[in-house]
């Protein structure tokens, strides 16, 4: 048991790193443009395929995960993650960094998958518990990110934002290479028989749609959100990027939140609490004055994470064990895949409307996961 309770505690470290690390460049958006000369399109291009390499090689870990020993996935791609970052200091020109940030997001798309299928597998009678103290790493790494990012990157280069993290996560990575646990399924299914029995699943179909949904609400806000506030409300770059976790900083409280009452209700009911609670705060917020647009943003960032765990606890429910790693796999697809697409949807919008524009597709989204939620299977 001493054995179990050090992993899991390394892994709620590394998914807290994993976060930061992914979502350190859309925090990072009004510094990325102002170096490389880019509009708004090409911020959401260079955040949307960082996403989109994540989603991608999240079906790919998937598969692997449920094959063979996920703790060394993971090992593996922290340790690409790590070459990849020093190629940033490398990059010059938009098209070497929007590869090397491709690069990164297939390395990274290892984790989720990997350790997402591992915990049920490892915890048995405290499952619950087990994932709660996982995401609390996440929730985390989510607030951390663009504080972090915005203090870093005042002092020195952006790309120093990437670097400072990577000593962490070569220290603890390595401690899961030396786990006796093994949890790979003797008899894991073919991906082929994967889809074919999910696309039979109205339930499963949805969730992965509800994800997406999720994924482009989150995804877009905090790619924008940092633009918004340094165009349209005047606050400097390094200040933007660090007033954007107040987006990100209640996760923790919507997650413990959203965990609490998918045991108490149905799990549909709070994921449409969830949705429907954001799109009125994302409407009103690029009207109101500069401290009640931050609260806004503060409240929706607290209330929009508990959608999350229902998410999860459906999946458990709807998905047999030897095939976690496939379903979270096309999971963090839907997330980051499908949801990457806000970004260039909001660059697009915000270059042919304004930069006040870019929340009302994340409005539209909101309500989309709402209804989605509030029809019966």
């Amino acid at each position: 048991m001493r054995e179990k309770n050090q992993t899991l505690l390394a892994l709620t470290l590394l998914h807290a790193i994993m976060h930061i690390l992914a979502t350190t460049l859309p925090a990072l958006s009004p510094l990325v443009k102002v170096e490389f000369q880019l509009n708004n399109t090409y911020v959401g291009l260079l955040s949307f395929s960082f996403a989109l390499a994540t989603g991608t090689g999240s079906i790919i870990a998937g598969f692997l995960s449920d094959r063979y020993h996920s703790l060394n996935l993971i090992c593996y791609g922290f340790f690409g993650t790590t070459i990849f970052t020093s190629l940033l200091f490398l990059s010059h020109d938009f098209f070497v960094l929007t590869t090397v940030f491709i690069c990164m997001g297939f390395s990274l798309s290892l984790y989720h998958p990997s350790a997402l299928s591992y915990i049920p597998r490892l915890f048995h009678a405290r499952r619950g518990s087990a994932f709660g103290l996982h995401e609390v790493g996440g929730s985390t790494g989510l607030a951390v990110a663009p504080l972090a990012a915005g203090i870093i990157s005042y002092y020195f280069n952006w790309r120093f934002a990437y670097l400072f993290w990577i000593f962490p996560s070569l220290l603890i990575a390595p401690l899961l290479m030396n786990s006796r646990i093994y949890d790979a399924n003797n008899d894991p299914p073919s991906f082929r028989l994967f889809l074919l029995q999910s696309l039979r699943k109205e339930a499963v179909m949805r969730i992965y749609l509800i994800e997406g949904l999720f994924g482009f609400v989150i995804g877009g806000a905090l790619t924008f959100i940092p633009v918004f506030l340094n165009e349209a409300k005047g606050v400097a770059p390094q200040l933007a990027v660090i007033l954007a976790c107040v987006f990100t900083g209640g996760g923790a409280i919507g997650k413990f939140i959203g965990g609490h009452f998918s045991d108490i209700v149905d799990e549909r009911h709070v994921m449409a609490v969830g949705f429907f609670s954001i799109a009125p705060l994302f409407f009103v917020a690029p009207l109101l004055p500069l401290f009640w647009c931050i609260l806004a943003f503060a409240i929706a960032g607290m209330v929009f994470p508990a959608v999350l765990p229902a998410i999860l606890a459906t999946m458990g429910k709807e998905i047999e064990p030897s095939q976690l790693g496939m379903a979270f796999g096309v999971l963090m697809f839907a997330g980051f895949g499908f949801g990457s697409t806000s970004r260039i949807i909001l660059g697009v919008v915000s270059d042919a409307f304004g930069i006040t524009a870019v929340f009302y597709p994340i409005v539209v989204a909101a309500l989309v996961g709402g209804f989605l939620n509030m029809c019966r299977h």
